[in-house]
């Protein structure tokens, strides 16, 4: 079932061009998975959460194959932290916290591409914000404020050295899409938003493999 949807706008050619955040593909979850990520604040999961993730396959993307697309064969992004680099649970957090940011750029500046270098070519949720940002661009508009707040980033499985599973709780925050002159093209509401994102380390860095809305 697809996430909720907010209001699209239309383009000149009548077709629908945007997505909300909350319009990427979406993943179940068992029910305590949801109660855990529920929490919403600064209280990490525990190392046992990460059993509770369901076995149902997301939208975004089938299990991502053992050999990712790595990062010699694809565009690089050398602004990553030090900090995103690392191998390491803590380097996933920061990794994820990294590609939500960039993610915020890619609407608010517009910049279109910067999320690419960040993910495998499969990840179907950083295709659709990048075709977002790609339309930013070419009608010249642009988000008036960052699209996405972080309220926490905590990993849920480790057990796959180079596969972390993680969960995100951001806020999708009111914000409007403006055009050159600052009339408001379309205002985004305010919503609670669960994320649930699987990197693979691709032998120097971490890449998005899929990112879901969980529901």
């Amino acid at each position: 079932m697809p996430a909720a949807r907010f209001a699209t706008p239309l383009d000149t050619d009548g077709e629908t061009v945007r997505k909300t955040w909350a319009a990427l593909p979406a993943v179940s979850l068992a029910a305590s998975m949801l109660l855990l990520s529920g929490c919403g604040g600064d209280n990490k999961p525990s190392a046992s959460s990460s059993s509770t993730i369901s076995t149902t396959t997301p939208t975004d993307s089938a299990t991502p194959s053992a050999s990712p697309t790595s990062s010699a064969s694809r565009p690089t992004d050398p602004n990553i932290p030090t900090a995103a680099r690392a191998h390491t649970p803590a380097g996933a957090e920061a990794f994820t916290r990294y590609f939500i940011e960039r993610s915020n750029v890619a609407w608010t500046g517009p910049e279109p591409g910067i999320l690419t270098p960040l993910c495998q070519a499969t990840a179907i949720a950083c295709t659709e914000l990048e075709k977002d940002a790609t339309r930013l661009a070419k009608a010249g508009h642009r988000y008036d404020g960052s699209p996405v707040t972080i309220k926490f980033v905590g990993v849920l499985d480790a057990t796959n050295a180079n596969k972390y599973k993680l969960l995100a709780n951001v806020v999708q925050e009111s914000r409007n899409e403006i055009d050159k002159a600052g009339k408001i093209y379309v205002a985004d509401k305010r919503k609670n938003l669960r994320l649930s994102f699987q990197l693979l380390y691709t032998g120097s860095e971490w890449s998005v493999a899929t990112m879901n809305v969980m529901k």
